[in-house]
């Protein structure tokens, strides 16, 4: 598809070919197609083709200033290669981080407990453990802003082998979706994005007091041109505003450093996908997973 037919297909009475348009705008609009996209998103009311368009406008960045008319006038790079520059701007900062920082992180964790007395519950362990787990959100980010590999995989199983590596909860985990429900998606990144939202389900739960109702429900289905996945937790819920946990360095934990859901977000981002996480009525956490199907046009 090019940008004039793209541009075409904006107004079109059919909803797949809006859709197919507005995908491609969600991986190659500029600041010159804001016009458009804006009055596309105002005339819009298919919420997935919305979404779509809101992320088109995310990509094609502030407006452009008007230049002047002396200076030279440089067209805005291809949102492709923006997406590639980013992904290898962190993949080079976070590889080097963590090669420096593994090894010295890993000698603290075995010499502090034999140089500091009382060192087990004690602030400086709590201040290493941070750091560890610091070091270990920087190589998931990394991860997470990896090439893409999608695969047919399916939904039901990935879930259940998301929540596989909490050994000792796995009493409290619940699976309300379709078995088996047949997905194609990178099942490495989506297993990146869920262990981290279903690590802080298990943390909120875990909080309750041993008489509480103690339950993690992992949804699944298909809600018009989108995948999701939806995981529910039985804690207490955000006490910030929910859509704010998705920015780097936002926890509700002060002994966190909140690259969790950002890095879900910034792994879902990558799948031309999101995060969505809001206090359920019935109490406690929902956080969802969205994406595309892929066979609804995907520009990939």
């Amino acid at each position: 598809m090019t940008r004039e037919e793209a541009l075409g297909h904006l107004s079109s009475t059919d909803s797949d070919v809006r859709l197919g348009a507005a995908r491609f705008f969600a991986m190659n609009a500029t600041s010159g197609d804001r016009p458009r996209l804006r009055n596309a998103l105002h005339k819009e009311s298919v919420p997935w083709i919305k979404r779509a368009l809101v992320r088109s406008l995310h990509r094609a960045g502030p407006a452009k200033e008007t230049a002047d008319a002396a200076g030279p006038v440089y067209a805005d790079p291809p949102a492709r290669l923006m997406s590639e520059l980013r992904a290898s701007a962190i993949e080079e900062v976070s590889g080097t981080i963590v090669h420096e920082l593994a090894h010295i992180v890993a000698s603290l964790k075995l010499i502090a407990p034999r140089d500091i007395p009382n060192y087990v519950g004690s602030r400086t362990e709590t201040l290493v453990n941070s750091l560890a787990g610091l070091l270990s959100g920087i190589r998931n980010l990394k991860a997470a802003a990896g090439k893409v590999d999608f695969a047919e995989c399916d939904l039901a199983r990935e879930c259940r082998d998301a929540c596989g590596i909490f050994i000792d909860e796995r009493d409290i985990f619940r699976f309300a979706g379709p078995s088996p429900f047949f997905v194609e998606i990178d099942p490495n990144l989506l297993k990146l994005a869920l262990t981290n939202i279903i690590k802080n389900a298990v943390e909120s739960v875990n909080s309750l007091s041993d008489d509480a109702d103690r339950t993690v429900t992992l949804n699944w289905g298909r809600a018009g041109h989108e995948y999701w996945v939806s995981v529910l937790d039985s804690g207490l819920g955000f006490d910030h505003e929910p859509s704010t946990m998705v920015e780097f360095g936002k926890s509700t934990k002060n002994d966190h450093v909140g690259f969790g859901l950002a890095t879900s977000r910034q792994a879902m981002q990558a799948l031309e996908g999101d995060v969505y996480p809001a206090n359920a009525i019935e109490g406690g956490a929902r956080v969802e997973l969205r994406w595309f199907g892929s066979d609804e046009n995907s520009v990939r």
